[in-house]
């Protein structure tokens, strides 16, 4: 029932953005398999990880998971809007798109290449920083982990620019299921320490499986990955690369911050629950991304102008919108019942923390559509200034919270920070529409 209710309003997305041919319906199931794979995968993980570990074990495994989502985030500079964008309107089969993937290719080695040294050089570092019981090793095999993501980020962006929403649904849910299958087995067998380092490794299952399929069924991907250093396009790719930068640190950085005060004060139990919040929300906000990126981003930059750019953002941020208010009814009729299944009776406190979460999230979903609108125009700064001030705004309203609400401060700063950005962003939306065209 759950996966034919969810086709159904990924079919309706298509119809509000006037789409009738049958291969866009097609990519609206792939869609919506690999989310619901990834979702009831995510929640699986989640369970596990709770039901061994808890709230304390999982609130201080969150520190690690912050660091592995920043890690994996910046893994190959973070280039890959930046090159769904430049394939959509110039295609790996032809010589300009040949050379697009050659520089994309050759700042993903650089990048990742210096992270992993970086890594290997703090590792004793972050770890007694992060996990003092758990030694050094972990986080080279960390740097290793983002080096594999990198390169298989190319495969992953290159298809998502020319539609091909089963390739990518593929290679996405084969890697999925792998590192579920990895995090299950490591804590069931090995504790704490066997989780932590799977999590470092189950974002790179995905890419090990996108170099595996470039490798067995799409040589010419292979045949592009050659040294290229045109200045031009490696100032345009490191533009999107810098947004990246700035929200793979921006939001968690700010949460590095509000757990060491939520636990200093509060203790690391308390963590624990507001760390639940945000694996749910984090689950559910991997759907918002996977249609953005791979679906309203490619749309909005192949857009003709700005009426049918408006036409096609409306139409997605509009059912995006269903979707999340539908599925958060559900879950908050069910909370109590959902979240001992999910995770375990330890956690039911988190419940007080629910509303202010979600309505948090779906303002974000609103004022991220609108990042990633500018960010297909290549209006690249407004999404650079609006990934700065998320984890900006979100600090100091936490900061302005924490004295007076205690536990509940980082949900209300949420809220606060997501609604001051949607009216923002709003009014920037409503100024560039109003522009004449220069």
């Amino acid at each position: 029932m759950l996966k034919r209710r969810f086709y159904f309003v990924l079919f309706c997305m298509e119809a509000l953005n006037g789409a009738t041919d049958l291969s866009r319906i097609k990519a609206g199931l792939y869609f919506g398999s690999t989310v619901l794979v990834k979702t009831l995968a995510g929640l699986l993980v989640i369970k596990v990880l709770a039901w061994k570990l808890g709230p304390e074990g999982f609130g201080l495994l969150g520190q690690l998971m912050t660091l592995v989502a920043i890690v994996g985030m910046l893994a190959g500079g973070g280039i890959t809007n930046g090159l769904i964008k430049v394939l959509a309107k110039a295609p790996l089969g032809g010589a300009e798109g040949k050379v697009w993937y050659a520089s994309a290719f050759t700042l993903s080695a650089l990048v990742s290449g210096a992270v992993a040294v970086l890594l290997f050089a703090l590792s004793s570092t972050l770890s007694s920083y992060f996990l003092p019981g758990v030694g050094a090793l972990l986080f080279t095999v960390l740097a290793v982990s983002q080096v594999v993501i990198a390169y298989g980020n190319l495969p992953l962006a290159e298809a998502s620019s020319r539609g091909d929403s089963r390739t990518f649904s593929l290679i996405t849910v084969a890697g999925t299921l792998v590192g579920a299958g990895l995090v299950i087995m490591a804590v069931w067998y090995r504790g704490f320490i066997g989780a932590t380092y799977a999590v470092v490794l189950m974002p790179a299952m995905v890419g090990l499986c996108a170099v595996f399929y470039a490798v067995v069924s799409r040589r010419v991907l292979l045949q592009a990955c050659r040294w290229s250093f045109e200045r031009g396009r490696m100032k345009l790719l490191m533009s999107f690369s810098m947004v990246t930068l700035i929200g793979a640190l921006s939001v968690p950085l700010a949460q590095l911050y509000m757990r060491d005060a939520l636990g200093a004060s509060q203790g690391w139990e308390q963590v624990g629950q507001w760390q639940g919040v945000i694996k749910l929300s984090d689950v559910y906000m991997q759907f918002m991304g996977v249609v953005l990126i791979n679906f309203v981003l490619p749309r909005i930059a192949a857009a003709a102008d700005k009426r049918q750019v408006f036409k096609e953002w409306l139409g997605s941020v509009s059912a995006l919108v269903v979707v999340l208010l539908s599925g958060f009814a559900v879950f908050y009729f069910l909370r109590n019942f959902l979240i001992i299944l999910v995770f375990s009776s330890d956690f039911l406190p988190m419940t007080q923390l629910l509303v202010p979460q979600m309505a948090g999230d779906v303002l974000r979903t609103i004022a991220a559509s609108i990042s990633y609108l500018f960010m297909a125009r290549g209006i690249v700064r407004v999404s650079f200034v609006f990934e700065l001030l998320q984890g900006v705004v979100l600090v100091c309203a936490f900061s302005m919270l924490f004295d007076n609400t205690g536990v509940m401060a980082p949900v209300y700063a949420h809220l606060f920070t997501y609604l001051s950005l949607t009216i923002v962003m709003a009014f920037g939306l409503l100024i560039w529409m109003k522009r004449k065209p220069s």
